[in-house]
């Protein structure tokens, strides 16, 4: 019981003591062995002794060490086992077992962790602070031990992570010699790149391309394109080599007056390319060079072992995407892609990267106001969706509650020519903000597949006053704008943004509403002297064109009408393509000041019948002479 009574008393006080300290920038941890007192930050705490084992290990109090760092500390008791979750770093360690697992890769300690008589277990020193990113010293004048370690922050370096010879990343195959002097500055959420920076801003990039047998450009054309590339440098290199493995790979090196490029791109045998590239620095002092030119060096592709630090973030088939800032975690298909050019921080999106299979996870934090809340958000984007697609392949579900405050509802498309789907879509609160999270799969036959990413999301409320707003930036389907048009005005949403497209004999402008991939046109003929009565023979060759020319189908019958006092022929055509599926064309089209002027709108089947037809037909009306 006096043992039992001991070891409560220590565990609290660490606690207590250690707390705070997780939120200093530094953390300085002094001791002796020997010693039952530790200085961390100046404040002394009473521990349970630390000795030495084996041949020259110092066992330490683990939940003292690792709670004044800032870790979670969890103990199972059956199996004697213990977690630690840091930001990157999650370790799992058992009493009397030699072999940890630090993330996915197992590590063999000099000394198994041990429970002491009073049961606080006692971990290896150097290893328990080294992982966590700690620096291991001693003091020959007084005979202490220091352990000193920085804040934790996103230029974690690489060494602050692993003393492992080597790093990589086991689901893409890659490894290299580990950065020691670099600092990882960047790595996306699906593993396809990955940024080592230098003291000096030099960087190392490790990209990875996934291809198709269709997609893939030949070797010896991308070797001639990357050569070309270089021609405004100082081509120093120029080599194809194979590796090991038989895998091709291209080397160039470059230089001009300011830096060094190194470019190593690897042609893996499953269409897979690995480009390996080099920016260094020009300087007086080639050290860095060096070093950078030696981990390029050493890339190499093939299974890693665990003697290599694994930066995957794999687990069976599925990714961990984490955000420290908005404190969630969710998984999503291991080989799903990030939408790389999604800049919005609170949005992350992933998909698949068969283009023959929808599904996608997206999910976005928003901060909650009156008219921002779950339940209205919920209803709004149900409201957009029954709008926007053709009611003849689109269902979507009424939208439910849960007890807990959950608001969901789903999306079927079903019967389209191409890429039917399954959407559900979620949204929840959490203190003062909204999450919505949305999983697209093939069909409903698969929605056990999104529940399982829904399930997997997890998150911890957020304080407003460090992450600040975040507004949900819709498109502005309401707000109309005023387009100037040739020698005439048009007004579209201000979501359809404005371009020109090329057309023959024909000036032509382009309105876009990228959101859904549809497009609005109008193009002005001239080439002729058009009479207004001549509509009807201008449809009817028209007609014509893009049936028997173009094998399009023409839809329904050509109907006119009256428009603000001009005469207006309406019609709709179906087009049909192997890749893209059916899309349809409703045009508008009328003679005007001795002009043809035709308006057209293009879209997919799944969107023919939606808001979009009312959205040309009132472009149409607004046209007029500026």
């Amino acid at each position: 019981m006096k043992k039992l009574f001991a070891a409560i008393l220590i565990a609290m006080t660490a606690v207590l003591s250690c707390t705070a300290l997780a939120e200093d920038s530094k953390v300085e941890i002094s001791f002796k062995v020997g010693d039952s007192v530790l200085s961390i930050n100046g404040d002394n705490v009473e521990v349970e002794t630390p000795y030495v084992a084996g041949d020259g290990t110092t066992l330490v109090p683990l939940r003292v060490i690792t709670e004044a760092f800032g870790a979670k500390v969890d103990w199972e008791g059956q199996t004697q086992t213990i977690k630690l979750e840091y930001p990157d770093v999650n370790i799992t360690l058992q009493i009397g077992n030699i072999i940890a697992k630090v993330n996915d890769h197992n590590e063999t300690l000099l000394e198994a962790p041990a429970l002491s008589e009073n049961d606080v277990t006692m971990v290896p020193l150097r290893f328990i602070s080294e992982t966590f990113g700690a620096t291991v010293s001693y003091d020959n004048a007084t005979g202490a031990i220091l352990v000193t370690k920085e804040k934790m922050n996103d230029s974690q370096t690489v060494t602050g992570i692993t003393d492992m010879a080597r790093t990589g990343d086991s689901y893409y195959n890659w490894s290299i010699d580990t950065p020691a002097a670099m600092k990882m500055t960047d790595r996306r959420q699906d593993g396809k790149s990955t940024e080592f920076t230098a003291d000096d801003g030099s960087i190392i990039y490790v990209d990875i391309y996934k291809y198709t047998q269709d997609t893939l450009t030949p070797f010896e054309e991308k070797y001639s394109k990357v050569k070309d590339s270089f021609s405004r440098y100082t081509l120093t290199e120029a080599e194809k080599l194979k590796d090991n493995a038989g895998n091709q790979y291209m080397h160039f090196q470059a230089k001009n007056s300011k830096e060094i490029i190194d470019y190593r791109e690897y042609y893996a045998k499953n269409h897979t390319n690995y480009e390996v590239v080099s920016r260094i620095n020009v300087s007086e002092d080639t050290a860095a060079k060096d070093m950078i030119l030696s981990i390029s060096d050493s890339f190499k592709l093939g299974s890693i072992d665990n003697q290599t630090y694994d930066l995957s973030n794999v687990a069976g088939d599925m990714r961990e995407v984490k955000s420290e800032k908005y404190r969630l975690s969710f998984k999503v298909p291991a080989d799903f892609n990030q939408l790389s050019v999604l800049e919005a921080e609170n949005e992350f999106m992933f998909f698949s990267p068969d283009t023959n299979n929808p599904s996608a996870v997206h999910l976005g934090v928003f901060s909650k106001t009156d008219d921002i809340t779950a339940q209205k958000l919920a209803q709004k984007d149900h409201d957009n969706r029954a709008k926007l697609y053709n009611p003849e392949f689109s269902t979507v579900s009424e939208t439910e509650s849960s007890a807990g405050g959950e608001y969901r509802y789903t999306h079927k498309i079903s019967g389209a020519s191409k890429r039917d789907y399954y959407n559900t879509d979620v949204f929840f609160e959490k203190g003062d903000y909204v999450y919505n999270i949305s999983v697209t799969v093939p069909s409903e036959n698969d929605a056990a597949q999104a529940e399982r990413i829904i399930a997997s999301l997890k998150t911890e409320e957020l304080d407003a006053g460090e992450i600040g707003k975040l507004i949900r930036n819709d498109p502005e389907n309401k707000t109309l704008a005023s387009n100037t048009i040739g020698d005439y005005k048009i007004s579209l949403p201000a979501s359809w943004k404005k371009g020109v497209v090329e057309s023959i004999g024909a000036d032509s402008f382009a309105f876009a509403n990228t959101d859904i991939g549809s497009m609005i046109t109008v193009a002005f003929y001239d080439d002729r002297d058009y009479k207004s009565g001549s509509l009807t023979n201008e449809v009817t060759n028209f007609s014509k064109y893009i049936t028997e020319k173009n094998g399009n189908k023409l839809v329904g019958k050509v109907e006119y009408e009256n428009i603000d006092g001009n005469r207006y022929a309406r019609f709709t055509y179906q087009m049909t393509n192997d890749e893209m599926g059916d899309s349809y064309a409703t045009v508008y089209m009328t003679i005007m000041s001795k002009q043809l002027i035709m308006f057209t709108l293009y879209e997919r089947d799944i969107y023919y019948k939606g808001e979009s037809a009312e959205i040309l037909k009132n472009a149409v009306e607004s046209f007029t002479k500026k």
